[in-house]
């Protein structure tokens, strides 16, 4: 899993939005004059009414519409002589069972974001800058990226979310220039307002937006839609993530005789482990190095192993949902009446590599 995105730039995008589509059955009137509500003149006036409509654009009800889409937003600010760039590539092939979030923030000479997610199978893709790492879960389900995205944000509505929504209502009583293609019921329509140049693309009877573009000495902003094409695939051979199961290595209890971890696994799991990968370890800390000196399989649910100074070590696993699976939700435990500097730690041994590694 990539690590949690950077939350306190999220008023970058607080001063421009976008979303989808309108659908409906109408045609174009051969004489050009439009008479009755099931169909749609191509002119200015036209076009304004349809911007004017409630949800002229709306992304969520465009994605649950088509198989296949792709929404690609680069935003570019410049306040007080710093510049901010943000890019998000979304998009979904639900006939490939595959979903694509990549996001990317740069502000002044810093990246201070840059990830990419593919999901939807039991491996799974992710990207931190430009290293490539695979992953996995026992339970995939494909999921709807931009309702997920958008339920995400109506959460923590201060987060790092892409601008997937515009208020067309705003500029719909402006004087709009159009370029039409009647052959392919393509219109491009500029405008200008007292801050910015907006120019607005559509395609198909009824008019469905497919890109927006705005324009102005300071903020720029350049959206497209996509419903064709859109091909997301999975990297092979690539270097395995360890699981995000990270426990607390402190003990939760400790008196003279028995000291005592004990954790719920927490939202930072959102896959589903086959438990034979991983391993709870027991380990005697010495200033930076640790060694294990006992562990468990998550696979045999509960141990207890006497080390060989007689001292000995329990440890638990409950399957919350009982679907012999580690996931969100289950407990873990660990006893010892053993001394010294201790600690816990999982081994991942589809990674080969301790969960606590950091990308």
């Amino acid at each position: 899993m990539p690590p949690r995105q950077d939350m306190k730039v999220a008023y970058m995008l607080s001063f421009i939005s976008l979303t989808a589509i309108i659908s409906g059955c109408i045609t174009v009137p051969m004489d050009g004059i439009c008479n009755d509500k099931d169909c749609y003149e191509f002119s200015a006036e036209s076009f304004s009414d349809f911007l004017g409509q409630d949800n002229a654009f709306d992304i969520i009800s465009y994605s649950e519409s088509h198989a296949q889409m792709r929404v690609e937003a680069f935003l570019i600010t410049e306040q007080e002589n710093q510049r901010g760039e943000i890019y998000w590539n979304v998009a979904k092939d639900q006939d490939a069972g595959l979903s694509s979030v990549a996001s990317r923030l740069v502000l002044g000479e810093t990246v201070v974001i840059d990830n990419e997610y593919i999901e939807g199978n039991k491996t799974n893709n992710f990207r931190v800058g430009n290293l490539w790492y695979e992953g996995r879960d026992e339970i995939p389900e494909f999921s709807n990226p931009f309702i997920k995205l958008a339920k995400a944000a109506s959460e923590k509505p201060d987060g790092f979310w892409p601008p997937f929504t515009f208020n067309t209502n705003e500029i719909s009583d402006l004087d709009w220039s159009l370029s039409i293609d009647h052959t392919s019921n393509q219109q491009v329509a500029s405008a200008v307002n007292d801050t910015h140049s907006i120019y607005i693309e559509t395609r198909g009877i009824p008019p469905a937006i497919v890109g927006i573009e705005t324009y102005s000495g300071n903020n720029n902003f350049i959206l497209k839609v996509s419903t064709e094409n859109v091909s997301i695939s999975l990297i092979n051979g690539i270097l395995r993530a360890p699981a995000p199961f990270v426990p607390n290595p402190m003990p939760t209890l400790t008196n003279e005789n028995i000291t005592y971890w004990s954790g719920l696994i927490s939202d930072t799991l959102s896959i589903e482990i086959n438990p034979e990968e991983l391993e709870i370890h027991a380990l005697a800390i010495n200033g930076d190095n640790a060694t294990s000196i006992s562990s468990m399989r998550f696979d045999l649910k509960n141990s207890n192993v006497t080390l060989t100074d007689g001292s000995w070590w329990e440890f638990n696993w409950m399957d919350y949902r009982g679907e012999n699976l580690v996931s969100n939700g289950d407990l873990y435990t660990v006893r010892t009446n053993s001394s010294g500097n201790l600690g816990i730690a999982i081994y991942d041994l589809w990674a080969f590599s301790w969960t606590d590694q950091v990308f």
